[in-house]
């Protein structure tokens, strides 16, 4: 697989957990992607910062008193947030990043999508997969289109390159708000306005859309016949993976087109068996 799209499988298996640790309608309750709204900026960055993060904790529902966010110089990553048992956060940013709301806007995501995993108790002790879980998170619970709007780039001697924020790559961000676009019969398109986003919102797309190629889409009739024998050999059902949450999936051989509830995301699939 192309390192576009390395951490699928995790992401993945990190919306699966996220239905399962929760055990809630996920994407309904979050089924308006996060707009920041700008009107209360007046010229005061470290107010409107305040802002941006209320505004975040809000979308996920976080009934906390504050989250009080500082600009630290060299702070060696994008930012950090202490986490505890209280009701007031402090997050740190990079005073490099103080200049442009979009870059802050999507490290603000990430940061407060630790408290909402935090509150939720969900975790994953190794440190790099644990990010990938917060990564996804932020994006897939509406935020995806703020971490794609913060790509920017940066000239050298030598070359272009192209700097985003976080630990999964653009592409796979674009991937997972195809899949909420899925989700939410909606486009979001529009919305890739800064960047390279509409760039990465593409790519994520189109491989999403290959993976409308599983099972539950009719197949040619070679790809169906070779699918549901290698299938039968294994279970003795048809077995495929929801499109929506990931949950494993299991229906009789019909030779028809079923629809299927998953009974983990709620949602219902159209499934050639």
């Amino acid at each position: 697989m192309s390192d576009k799209f390395k951490n699928i499988s995790a992401i993945n298996a990190n919306i699966t957990s996220l239905y399962k640790s929760i055990a809630a309608p996920l994407v309904p309750n979050f089924k308006t992607n996060l707009v920041i709204d700008n009107r209360y900026y007046h010229g005061n960055v470290v107010i409107y910062t305040q802002n941006i993060a209320k505004q975040i904790a809000n979308h996920f529902g976080l009934q906390i008193s504050k989250i009080i966010v500082t600009f630290i110089h060299n702070l060696g990553v994008p930012g950090k947030v202490g986490l505890s048992a209280g009701n007031i956060f402090f997050v740190e940013v990079d005073e490099k990043y103080k200049s442009n709301t979009n870059f802050i806007s999507a490290i603000l995501a990430h940061e407060i999508a630790h408290i909402y995993l935090f509150r939720h108790n969900i975790r994953i002790s190794d440190t790099l997969r644990n990010e990938i879980l917060t990564d996804t998170a932020a994006a897939f619970l509406g935020c995806a289109w703020l971490i794609l709007n913060s790509s920017y780039e940066e000239a050298s001697e030598l070359n272009m390159t192209i700097n985003t924020f976080g630990y999964i790559t653009q592409y796979e961000v674009g991937y997972i708000q195809a899949k909420r676009d899925f989700l939410l019969q909606q486009d979001s398109s529009d919305a890739m306005i800064y960047g390279h986003s509409r760039e990465f919102f593409d790519a994520g797309k189109s491989h999403f859309l290959d993976n409308l190629g599983r099972p539950y889409v009719q197949r040619s009739a070679v790809g169906n016949l070779a699918y549901r024998l290698k299938s039968r050999l294994k279970t003795g059902s048809i077995v495929f993976r929801c499109i929506c949450c990931e949950q494993q999936l299991k229906i009789p051989e019909s030779n028809k087109t079923l629809s299927v509830y998953c009974p983990g995301c709620g949602n219902k699939l159209l499934c050639y068996s």
